[in-house]
């Protein structure tokens, strides 16, 4: 009874107004869903009718940017198939003449997939089973040779797996590389060369990388990537914002987070027609007009009186590395701006107060001579409307 009197003063003693401030603790943090009687025009509830995203559902994938560190993890799988192993490019054979061993040579699959061999020259065998490359021999050397016997071994297998192996290898990470993604968003890594991973998720750079080891006669090689360190993000606010400047952040953030670390907009701002421009390397850069006047002033009629919509936040856009944020002036504001440059700062300063023929910028306008003709040169249309 006497928690439920206490609880009762949070809400009710405020409403009175008394005269000395008024501190509750409550030991259940949770936000009612109604409102306490009595105090319907202080508070208002927090309701699932406003229609808030779930916690997850706009929590964009992150994609690697410039100046993010990669670790790539080499994975070297054993795949134990029925079909015989195909040669490869730097595998080393053994063809052997079990009657004419003088015959006997040690080749090594280069880099075209052939093999150079006796009187033969070069033969094909990168892609081809020991067994295949037997026959070949077999019917190649049969003009020189009168019903040869040969014998292929295998002596040296996946040589490029075991060189990466070495390539790869250090004692404080093992089989895994750092690289850092350079300034045009491609990474460097053994055999594959340059790679694209800027603009993708780590998922998607793994199957890149996966696919092109495969294109380089390494299927058993899997990579798992690994994002050790992240580039801060770079957003330019200028304007009619108190602080305009740069925001580094390595944070998701919003326009509507990037307008309120500056400071908020000032009161000259039209935040009815704010910028966004991106570039993200695109060959033509992207642009969008944003209303933060309706996001904040926007409500909606419910059982509980007027209540902000909160979905309407969810267009409040997610900034990327480099996005420009312009907050406009009014029109008002520019017309002023005209005045104080035209007349403050540039009639003025001409004919200063006492003027000539009269004019007295001063104090007024004073009626001039008949003789002298003026001129009055106004502002321009004050109701010229900004943006698209």
């Amino acid at each position: 009874m006497m928690r439920r009197i206490s609880q009762l003063a949070c809400f009710v003693l405020p409403t009175v107004l008394l005269a000395g401030p008024v501190s509750c603790s409550r030991t259940d943090q949770r936000i009612p869903d109604v409102a306490p009687i009595g105090t319907q025009e202080l508070y208002q509830p927090f309701v699932g009718g406003t229609g808030l995203p779930e916690k997850m559902l706009d929590r964009l994938p992150y994609r690697l940017a410039p100046g993010d560190v990669l670790e790539i993890i080499y994975q070297v799988r054993n795949i134990v198939t029925d079909s015989p192993y195909t040669l490869k490019i730097e595998d080393i054979i053994k063809v052997r003449f079990p009657y004419q061993e003088k015959f006997d040579q040690k080749v090594t699959v280069q880099g075209d997939g052939n093999i150079r061999c006796l009187m033969l020259g070069q033969v094909r065998a990168a892609g081809r089973t020991a067994g295949d490359l037997e026959e070949q021999l077999r019917r190649a050397y049969s003009r020189y040779i009168k019903e040869p016997e040969i014998t292929v071994v295998v002596e040296a297998a996946n040589v490029k797996i075991t060189e990466l192996k070495k390539a790869i290898t250090t004692a404080p990470r093992g089989q895994s590389r750092l690289v850092p993604i350079k300034p045009d968003g491609t990474i460097d890594l053994p055999y594959i060369g340059e790679a694209m991973v800027a603009g993708k998720t780590v998922h998607e750079s793994k199957l890149l990388l996966d696919s092109r080891y495969r294109e380089e006669d390494l299927e058993e090689i899997e990579v798992t990537v690994q994002t050790l360190e992240f580039a801060p993000r770079r957003v330019y606010v200028m304007g009619e914002v108190w602080s305009p400047g740069v925001i580094e952040t390595n944070r998701p953030l919003t326009l509507a987070h990037a307008i309120i670390a500056q400071g908020g907009p000032t009161p000259r701002a039209n935040r009815s027609k704010i910028l966004l421009v991106r570039r993200e390397f695109l060959p033509v850069p992207e642009a969008l007009v944003f209303d933060l006047e309706q996001l904040l002033h926007s409500r909606k009629p419910t059982e509980f009186g007027s209540m902000p919509p909160g979905s309407d936040w969810r267009w409040d856009p997610y900034l990327a590395d480099g996005d420009i944020i312009w907050v406009p002036p009014t029109a008002m504001a520019v017309a002023n701006d005209w005045i104080d440059q035209f007349f403050t700062r540039g009639v003025r300063s001409v004919l200063p107060y006492s003027g000539v023929v009269g004019l007295n910028f001063g104090y007024g306008i004073r009626e001039a001579p008949s003789t002298v003709r003026t001129k009055l040169i106004g502002p321009p249309n004050i109701n010229t409307q900004l943006g698209p």
